[in-house]
């Protein structure tokens, strides 16, 4: 394994042409070293700085930051999940809610309907007898109506009658009391012929 190389202010500007690495543990370590070496040459030395991070070291510490950055969106996954569930049945619940009012209010309208329907047959019932009550009422007057005048008719016929025979009672008696003298004279003299005709036909037989 190459030796690390001293960082300086040009270092940006060279060009690495060193074999490429066998492995991801070679990466991690070379880079690891370069990054110890930098921090070391920036700040005062330390007794440890030239001293090479193990491979096993270098390669924990790298998993060890990729599953808690792992876990880390694991958790935050899990979060979301949790608060997408909590809206889930919150809009559950919030539909459940909805539905038992619906059926509730369709129960409130079916009650009003029937009672509706209920209250037009009444309202119908009274004006049929409304209406049989008037159409008596107007039948019994007419015919009392006629009543009425049948019995006037009546009345005046009665009365005419009445006039009519009193008209001919004192027609007749003006008659009897204005009868002449001559017609009973006649009647006399034919009984006393009668007597006479008789009274020779008895002698004839003597």
């Amino acid at each position: 394994m190459e030796d690390p190389e001293m960082p300086n202010q040009s270092s940006a500007s060279i060009v690495d042409t060193s074999r490429p690495f066998r492995s991801v543990k070679e990466a991690v370590a070379v880079f690891g070293e370069r990054l110890l070496v930098g921090e070391a040459y920036s700040s005062s030395p330390k007794p440890c700085a030239n001293a090479p991070l193990s491979e096993t070291g270098t390669w924990d510490s790298l998993l060890s930051s990729t599953t808690t950055v792992k876990e880390e969106k694991e958790h935050e996954v899990l979060d979301t999940l949790k608060k997408l569930e909590a809206e889930l049945e919150e809009t559950k619940e919030e539909l459940r809610l909805l539905k038992e009012r619906e059926e509730d209010t369709e129960v409130a309208l079916a009650s009003l309907n029937a009672e509706l329907h209920k209250n037009m047959s009444k309202l119908a019932e009274a004006e049929a007898e409304a209406a049989a009550a008037a159409k008596a009422v107007a039948t019994r007057r007419i015919t009392m109506g006629c009543e009425n005048g049948r019995i006037e008719e009546e009345m005046k016929r009665t009365e005419a009658l009445a006039q009519i025979l009193r008209f001919g009672g004192k027609k007749e008696k003006k008659k009897v009391k204005k009868k002449p003298i001559i017609p009973l004279v006649g009647d006399l003299l034919m009984r006393l012929r009668r007597k006479g005709s008789l009274s020779s036909s008895f002698k004839s037989f003597d």
